[in-house]
């Protein structure tokens, strides 16, 4: 099934996966308001023994993550291709630049419609990470599979009010797991 999900998805050969360091950013996660897929990354939330709900860490949909990096990385340069002529262009920090990196005159920018991403990259990664607690890693996506299974399972999680919300047992099975991963 993992090799039919392979050839379905759209995107890298990456996957976004969220560890134990995963704070949530009290209830506003960073790579969550970077993510370009709707949905992709979701907070899940922790049910209080006296009621209520408190945010617990981020969870990354397998099924909707495309390996873009943008929940990874705040110093990407996309790289989109004019749909019409093919022509490459990069865009770092909006600005423009041609396929010899040389800047694009800001009335030589073609329009957004006109271009589609299809791809990402960066200079330095190790001091530009979104994520404070750099609890996001990058996964080849089967790797990143097997992986994901120690910090969520989508599955197992109750949607209220279109949230996803942890259980305490399920907190438990999946914090004995972590400590497995790292014997």
């Amino acid at each position: 099934m993992a090799a039919e999900a392979t050839k379905k998805r759209k995107g890298t050969a990456l996957l976004a996966v969220m560890d134990e360091n995963c704070s949530s950013c009290a209830g506003s996660p960073l790579c969550e308001a970077h993510c370009p897929v709707d949905e992709c990354i979701n907070l899940v939330y922790e049910e209080l023994p006296q009621g209520g709900l408190k945010p617990y860490r981020v969870m990354v949909d397998n099924d909707k993550c495309i390996g873009c990096q943008m929940c990874y990385s705040d110093d990407l340069t996309k790289v989109q291709q004019h749909k019409e002529t093919g022509e490459i262009f990069y865009e770092y920090a909006s600005r423009f630049y041609d396929s010899n990196r040389n800047p694009v005159a800001p009335d030589a920018v073609p329009k957004r419609f006109q271009l589609q991403l299809i791809g990402t990259e960066s200079e330095d990664r190790l001091d530009k990470k979104i994520c404070p607690w750099d609890a996001i890693k990058m996964y080849e996506f089967d790797d990143g599979l097997e992986v994901s299974q120690f910090f969520y399972d989508i599955t197992k999680l109750k949607k209220i009010d279109g949230g996803y919300v942890i259980d305490e047992a399920e907190k438990e099975r999946l914090e004995g797991k972590q400590s497995e991963l790292y014997e």
